[in-house]
């Protein structure tokens, strides 16, 4: 445990809300005043912002309850969600979904920034509201920080902005073969609004293996009751087995037993099946791939399953490089699809290429995989170390 003092964040910092001014007054907007919203810091990748989309004037800043605030100071989401967390490198102004703090002398904005990252959880459940949680100002200053002396908090805040900055290396070679997948799949195949290669456009419904009761995708994933879920068994997949860039994402946390299983085989999963979320990131979807061991899928999920005329490889790249380009499948203003259902599946319209072409990308497509799978797996190691030496470092224990 810490020997050094707690402090409430009411005596070390000051605490400020946000505000909006009136959106029908065209003199309130787009002037030279930074103002963000908790979407901006969710988008953010690093610990400072220095700009926001949307601005507002003088007069929009006096108009309200927001405030400028100074350059270095700690913005906090309190609502939409709770917890994400920058620092503004010059001044701005927030809405109201913030309780942003103005660190005193005695407070490093980069040591609070880390210890609020690692005490996110723990701030959520502060939350208060029926319709969603959010922390009011009063609970926030009534928060309790360690406060070691300046020059300790900025050693700890150096040391946890190193390891970091590893995390992130790792992120961007990751970023980097996706890129390197993308940039293929457009050189090979071109864009599929303009098919430039002259590609028969075929409906996707064609490529579905025929069933007893004709040819299909699905079905929809099983809800499952919460007594029905096991500690181990049968995994079955959710949303969070897949990527936002075409990845399976292992482990799978919910397991069945094989009794449950028997009863919800037609919900099973064989490797090459393509798995697609209906909720939540609509339209993310990956490959099943498990070395034939047994799997369902959960509510909200889709599964779809393939003949031999259409690559499950391809299929998963082209609607995940090509989003919001493919037949009826748009996308929403953050990439997500903003709907999604057998009948949208059945009538998707897709530049067909020859399987021989398929095959020659997938081949080159599985060694890029093989290269995430790898990176991914140091990054999920750096990323355990690097909560591992977030606890030590608020513990006083570097």
């Amino acid at each position: 445990m810490s020997a050094w003092p707690t402090v409430a964040l009411k005596d070390c910092v000051r605490v400020v809300g946000g505000a909006t001014p009136k959106s029908g007054s065209a003199d309130f907007w787009d002037g030279d005043v930074p103002w963000t919203t908790p979407k901006d810091l969710s988008d953010l990748n690093g610990k400072f912002l220095s700009d926001t989309p949307r601005k507002i004037t003088e007069l929009g800043l006096k108009s309200c309850a927001a405030e400028l605030l100074p350059a270095n100071s700690v913005l906090f989401s309190s609502r939409a969600p709770i917890g994400h967390v920058a620092i503004n490198s010059v001044p701005m102004a927030t809405n109201q979904g913030f309780k942003s703090m103005v660190p005193g002398p005695k407070v490093d904005a980069s040591f609070l920034y880390w210890w609020l990252k690692c005490h996110r959880a723990e701030i959520e459940l502060l939350g208060n509201g029926a319709t969603f949680k959010e922390v009011s100002k009063s609970v926030v200053e009534r928060i309790e920080v360690p406060l070691p002396p300046l020059d300790e908090q900025k050693r700890i805040a150096a040391i946890l902005d190193q390891a970091d900055e590893l995390r992130r290396k790792r992120q961007r070679a990751i970023d980097r073969l996706n890129q390197l997948g993308q940039a293929i799949f457009y050189e090979m195949f071109g864009d599929p609004v303009i098919n430039p290669m002259g590609f028969a456009i075929r409906n996707l419904r064609e490529f579905y293996i025929s069933e007893k009761d004709g040819t299909k995708c699905g079905p929809f994933g099983s809800a499952l009751k919460k007594e029905e879920v096991v500690d181990s068994g049968i995994p079955v997949w959710n949303m969070d087995n897949i990527g936002l860039d075409g990845d399976m994402l292992l482990p799978h946390r919910m397991w069945i037993t094989e009794r449950k299983f028997r009863e919800l085989k037609s919900y099973s999963v064989v490797d090459g099946d393509v798995i697609i979320s209906r909720a939540g990131t609509v339209g993310k979807m990956c490959v099943a791939h498990l070395g034939g061991k047994t799997s369902i899928i959960s509510t909200n999920l889709i599964r779809v399953r393939f003949g031999p005329n259409l690559l499950p490889t391809f299929f998963v790249s082209l609607m995940t490089y090509c989003k919001g380009k493919v037949g009826r499948l748009k996308t929403g203003p953050d990439g997500s699809f903003t709907h999604m259902n057998t009948g949208v599946l059945d009538n998707l319209q897709f530049p067909y290429p020859p399987i021989e072409l398929q095959h020659r990308f997938c081949i080159i497509a599985n060694e890029i995989d093989k290269k995430k799978r790898i990176f991914n797996g140091h990054f999920s190691h750096l990323d355990s170390l690097f909560k591992a030496l977030q606890h030590r470092a608020f513990q006083g224990e570097l």
